[in-house]
């Protein structure tokens, strides 16, 4: 998963702003449900998605 820019690709963790303990636990939700191979900001909207369903519940 990387961010792509004008065919340029950039770090994952700069791509979004967050901490390496954030940034772990998004990829672990993506390896859990099979995201690992869509664009990041897809999976960290995913991510959020789920979060904000959780807490509501």
């Amino acid at each position: 998963m990387t961010t792509h820019k004008k065919n340029q690709t950039a770090p994952r963790r700069a791509g979004i702003r967050c901490t390496g303990q954030q940034l772990d636990a998004i990829l672990r939700f993506a390896e859990e449900r099979k995201l690992d191979h869509q664009p990041l900001h897809i999976v960290v909207a995913e991510y959020w998605r789920y979060h904000a369903h959780a807490k509501a519940a």
